[in-house]
């Protein structure tokens, strides 16, 4: 039986939370779907497409700011958008793809207009909580059109964000699938090991370490990890907190920079350590005592990974991580933008560990199979 193929919005040209789902999708689909895909540049993205033999376009920089969008960047969406779309037109008609497939939050709507001019279907994968007022209207227009036949969501709370009667039927959420064997043995020594020497002491018995994972921008809120280290050391608490991950944007390398004065600033640069972007997060976990998620999550990957390794999480009382925790009976929250709350909920879980959440957590990512995940998103794809 012949495959069909599928065209692939990627708009990041690395491999963080969202690329990593793109990928298990394609992964999970290759036994029925051929792909191609759409990405911005050369970058860990193309390094993983050339494993996997999918070939790719390169679209030019499609990088926005995060959050809210002000006018000067609402109108390089535009013009970003009447290029890409004429470029993807040309690419479906050399291609022929039967199905258009858009988990890039910027790519939505062009896979939309792209489906409508070439009557052919699409799906949307949906990852994220948009902050911004202007891009849900934008999504709810045109998540009801005839063209837009599925729209995965990561979570209820990412699923919600879609208010159009007609447009929310087509709604379905799936929770991502986590490997939690790749999370469940790492190796704590050499973490610890790297740590003294980039630290240039010893980290004694009892030392606490509080890890956030993700990528170095505003939206992911990693000030707010710094501030939580910074009083932690005030009150006596030996702790040292990791930033993991990297920058993408011009923006994000001013936040790194801003961040690097905070951590001056409150005197704890023997606290902090940068520990870039990582491939062997089980090893980061497995030396982590407290993973902290700050940011408006679709549903937080990280946490899972989290949970998959034993560890504690600490969120917000809202988002898809706070629903995802909530749901698999684990997790410690905290009010949003309340100093104190933030404070007393990490050191709380530094404190007293509860190993029963933490056995909860584990129990319910050993539902989240890749297997289940296969079989409910082969259907959707093949019930289009």
């Amino acid at each position: 039986m012949q495959k069909k193929k599928v065209l692939v919005w990627e708009t990041l040209a690395k491999v963080s939370g969202g690329q990593k789902m793109t990928l298990t999708v394609m992964d999970m689909l290759s036994d029925k779907f051929e792909f191609c895909c759409l990405i911005p540049a050369e970058g860990m993205m193309s390094e993983e497409l050339k494993k996997r033999s999918i070939p790719y376009v390169l679209m030019g920089d499609q990088t926005l700011p995060t959050g809210v969008k002000e006018k000067q960047v609402i109108f390089r969406y535009g013009w970003m958008s009447v290029k890409n779309v004429w470029k993807s037109l040309g690419v479906i008609r050399k291609y022929k793809p039967d199905i258009l497939y858009a988990p890039g939050p910027a790519a939505l709507p062009w896979s939309a207009v792209c489906g409508t001019l070439a009557h052919k279907p699409v799906i949307w994968h949906l990852h994220h909580i948009f902050l911004d007022g202007a891009t849900k209207k934008l999504l709810n227009l045109c998540g009801n059109w005839k063209s837009v036949r599925e729209i995965i969501a990561v979570s209820n709370c990412v699923g919600d964000q879609i208010v159009n009667e007609a447009a929310h039927k087509k709604v379905k959420v799936l929770y991502n699938p986590v490997d939690v064997e790749k999370y469940a043995n790492g190796d704590a020594t050499k973490i610890i090991a790297e740590l003294e020497v980039k630290l240039g002491r010893k980290l004694r018995e009892g030392v606490k370490i509080v890890t956030q994972i993700g990528a170095i921008t505003k939206n992911k809120r990693q000030n707010v990890l710094i501030s939580v280290i910074a009083n932690l050391k005030n009150f006596g608490e030996d702790v040292v907190g990791l930033i993991v991950g990297d920058t993408v944007t011009e923006a994000d390398r001013i936040f790194k920079r801003e961040l690097e004065q905070q951590i001056e600033e409150s005197g704890i640069k023997n606290q902090i350590v940068w520990m870039g972007f990582r491939s062997d997060i089980g090893d980061i976990l497995a030396a982590t005592d407290c993973v902290f998620v700050p940011s408006e999550e679709g549903l937080s990957l990280v946490a899972m990974e989290a949970m998959s390794a034993k560890r504690q999480v600490v969120t917000m009382n809202s988002s898809g991580a706070y629903e995802l925790l909530n749901h698999a009976g684990c997790g410690t929250f905290y009010k949003e933008d309340d100093e104190s709350s933030v404070i007393n909920a990490v050191k709380k879980v530094l404190e007293t560990p509860n190993l029963e959440e933490t056995e909860r957590g584990y129990a319910f990512c050993k539902k989240q199979t890749n297997a289940n995940f296969k079989n409910k998103i082969t259907n959707l794809f093949l019930d289009v």
